[in-house]
């Protein structure tokens, strides 16, 4: 079956670290498409700040229009908020028929017994969860937490075939990219006036100078 990576998340604002860890998980789990969702408003992070949701999918489409493969949904303006995950692959489910596969950091994934209706998260869709480059996963605690949550030690290469078994949750663990670019940090760097050329697309750079976004404050 076809198969769709759904990657979530802020993109406060969208940078190459998202875009490489996309773009090697496209490959390893043999992708159709990678679907780029970013939040209307996150659970558990606040989002600060000018930078709406309809700035966050225009950077995030700047970005990613030369590439084949790589597309951004809007689906979470319309869903009830907070934008808890369940729901926007419940809903994804509904509009695709391919199989969805949710990426998503450990640093994320560390904290989904607190995640609303995990267990039914898990259930939709086959978890892919990759170490954000600078952080350190031990695998054995990595190993425990997977086995709590769902019941089986982690696949640490891509078994393509088991993500096609019907109800049963299904976990590849990817070491990720090496690069490390942070949002915040770019957020940082912008309120200070600093540069970040070459740490996200131009077309993004260009949108949010151009937009005013993160710009520093006046006293």
């Amino acid at each position: 079956m076809t198969r769709i990576g759904l990657f979530g998340g802020t993109f406060d604002p969208i940078h190459f670290g998202h875009l490489r860890v996309a773009e090697e998980l496209f490959y390893h789990l043999k992708l159709a498409q990678v679907l780029f969702i970013p939040a209307a408003q996150q659970p558990h992070k606040d989002i600060h700040g000018p930078v709406d949701f309809r700035h966050r999918l225009e950077m995030l489409k700047l970005a990613i229009e030369d590439r084949p493969g790589f597309s951004a949904s809007d689906i979470e303006k319309d869903l009830p908020r907070p934008s808890y995950t369940v729901n926007t692959i419940r809903a994804l489910k509904q509009k695709y028929a391919e199989e969805l596969i949710f990426m998503v950091g450990f640093d994320s994934f560390s904290q989904i017994k607190k995640w609303r209706g995990h267990q039914e998260l898990l259930a939709l869709a086959p978890l892919a969860v990759f170490r954000r480059p600078g952080a350190e996963v031990d695998r054995t605690t990595l190993k425990t937490l997977l086995t709590e949550v769902v019941g089986a030690a982690p696949t640490w290469e891509p078994d393509l075939a088991a993500f096609s078994w019907p109800n049963r949750p299904l976990i590849y663990y990817y070491e990720g990219s090496s690069l490390y670019i942070s949002s915040t940090d770019l957020r940082a760097r912008l309120a200070t006036g600093q540069s970040v050329r070459y740490l996200l697309p131009e077309s993004v750079r260009q949108y949010l100078t151009q937009e005013g976004l993160y710009a520093p404050k006046l006293k």
